[in-house]
């Protein structure tokens, strides 16, 4: 019993798609109501039409893109035909761009930041030397010093 437990639940966490089984569980389902209902014969033939419903289900996603390709060729939308053979020839270049548009913005955003350091560090520096160049000025005596006429 736990044994069908994992396996069942890792089914449930891989990553396939789970529409891959439709046809395999068609016929084990066909199959098996078949051969209550009516022996070997009927049980052969509902396993068959399991699968084929297991298909149908399978490929339920192309029938749709099917019917809306005919709707808009009857309706002769030439618009949405084109944008229907777009989706055809999405890449991931699109994901691809907007990654690096996001980095290449990232990017600015910390140059501009390092490039405005030296502004604030430069005008910290020019008001320490403007002090220190005030406080000179300021100490000195207000007269001229003369030389000693002593020789």
């Amino acid at each position: 019993m736990i044994y069908t437990a994992i396996i069942i639940l890792a089914i449930c966490l891989t990553s396939c798609s789970f529409r891959s089984v439709y046809p395999t569980l068609g016929g084990v389902i066909g199959g098996s109501a078949g051969s209550i209902a009516g022996g070997p014969l009927v049980g052969g033939l509902s396993a068959g039409a399991g699968v084929l419903a297991g298909e149908a289900l399978k490929n339920k996603d192309a029938l749709v893109e099917a019917e809306e390709k005919l709707t808009a060729l009857s309706h002769g939308d030439v618009s949405a035909l084109v944008a229907q053979g777009m989706q055809e020839h999405k890449t991931g270049f699109d994901a691809f761009t907007l990654t690096i548009k996001k980095i290449l913005t990232g990017a600015a955003v910390l140059l501009g930041c390092y490039l405005t350091i030296p502004i604030f560090v430069a005008k910290r520096t020019a008001r320490q030397c403007s002090q220190t160049e005030a406080i000179k000025h300021a100490t000195r005596p207000p007269f001229p010093v003369r030389p000693s006429d002593h020789k």
